[in-house]
């Protein structure tokens, strides 16, 4: 699992990598992707979250995409949040992978004069 820290509204690239049960690198080309960041993980709702167009996928044949995080997505009650990386593969019909990795991310409050 991914940890990552972040002070409130700050805007920041996260880089995800996405491998299988044996360590090796998932091929996500042609996949489409979905980022949901909720307060907690029995939560309905998302604090925010970040669609396919969102993602660099420049690097996706290795299994490594990013997502740029704004300054208003961080830009949340100070805490802890989880995140799941949803990643559905081409075909039909497709295949989802719910949680194809987990963020741990903490939002830290941002120090105003």
């Amino acid at each position: 699992m991914l940890s990552c820290t972040i002070k409130q509204g700050e805007a920041k690239k996260l880089t995800l990598i996405v491998t299988d049960e044996n360590g090796a690198a998932v091929d996500l080309s042609g996949c489409t992707l979905f980022l949901a960041v909720k307060r907690h993980k029995g939560e309905e709702d998302y604090a925010f979250s970040k669609d396919h167009g969102a993602f660099d996928l420049s690097q996706a044949a290795q299994g490594i995409v990013s997502v740029f995080l704004a300054d208003t997505d961080t830009l949340q009650i100070p805490g802890p949040y989880v995140g799941e990386l949803q990643v559905t593969f081409p075909g039909a019909p497709p295949a989802v992978v719910e949680k194809s990795g987990d963020l741990a991310l903490t939002i830290e409050r941002a120090v105003t004069a």
